[in-house]
């Protein structure tokens, strides 16, 4: 068993699920959606810092497509989420 100075210097980056494609990335390699508990308005996270319950997504053009024709976003957070938030970051993905 390694010892605690050994465990501690490798930092662990917590690992999150794609909700169109279902692939998992760690958690910097995402796109965070939140559902802030106040108002129920979803936003998009770029901070990755938010309350509220979250969803993620890859950052690719394919992921956000299927995010958009498939609700994913809507069934991971619970409510309805307006489309123009996913269509305004496909028309900024390369």
């Amino acid at each position: 068993m390694p010892s605690k100075s050994a465990r501690r210097g490798a930092a662990h980056e917590p690992i999150r699920r794609c909700a169109a494609c279902m692939r998992t990335a760690p958690k910097s390699h995402l796109l965070r959606f939140v559902r802030l508990p106040q108002t129920q308005q979803v936003v998009f996270d770029s901070q990755q810092n938010l309350p509220g319950r979250g969803a993620y997504l890859c950052p690719q053009k394919a992921c956000l497509q299927r995010a958009l024709k498939r609700n994913a976003l809507s069934r991971a957070l619970r409510t309805s989420v307006p489309h123009a938030l996913l269509e305004t970051l496909l028309e900024q993905t390369p």
